[in-house]
């Protein structure tokens, strides 16, 4: 044996190898064994369109039937409260002091919440602590904006996020998002709700 014969025979198998490689590697990436992927070429169908649900405005529906009085009773009552005094007209005519009105304090009000069911929120801080949140909700609540806290957790733990909200739209959001940095000096960021 020469010191050639051992080299000879490793560039013969690697040729070999090759070849092999060239013939049978593309027979198995054309995708022949594949069977045909059902569904992916099917066309999206339209959107299904649904009734539109019948809601009457308070205005629109009709009025409750008046109910029927009885003959007998009509008279008889209109007899019976002719016969009554109303003594609450009667007084001293003497006193004249003026009474004091106390006008009531206008109550500011929250602003109507509508029930959305998706929307967005202007997140303004997210907190570990709970009474912290209800803090800033209540400061919030206080300058008359929707203001809520999202409950969650994450590692364990409870989060509480103060958002404001929720709106229909983005562009309100947005809006909400600005009010809260020039009244209150707040950046929030816009989020989806819920």
């Amino acid at each position: 044996m020469t010191t050639d014969n051992p080299i000879r025979f490793r560039l013969t198998g690697a040729v070999i190898l090759i070849v092999i490689a060239v013939i049978f590697l593309p027979w198995l990436f054309d995708g022949a064994g594949y069977e045909y992927m059902s569904g992916i070429d099917d066309p999206v169908p339209d959107t299904p369109t649904f009734a539109a649900p019948d809601i009457a405005l308070p205005s629109e529906r009709e009025a409750a039937p008046a109910r029927p009085e009885r003959e007998g009773d009509g008279d008889s009552r209109i007899a019976d409260l002719q016969g009554v005094e109303n003594g609450g007209a009667e007084g001293d005519e003497d006193e004249s002091e003026p009474s004091d009105v106390v006008s009531p304090e206008p109550v500011r009000q929250a602003p109507e919440s509508r029930a959305i069911d998706a929307g967005w929120a202007v997140q303004v801080g997210s907190y570990r602590d709970g009474d912290n949140a209800r803090e800033e909700e209540a400061r919030l609540r206080d300058a008359g904006l929707p203001a809520f806290i999202d409950e969650s957790e994450a590692e364990g733990r409870s989060i509480y996020r103060v958002k404001v909200g929720p709106v229909a739209q983005r562009d309100e959001a947005q809006k909400l998002g600005d009010q809260l940095k020039d009244e209150l000096d707040i950046t929030g960021i816009v989020v989806t709700f819920p």
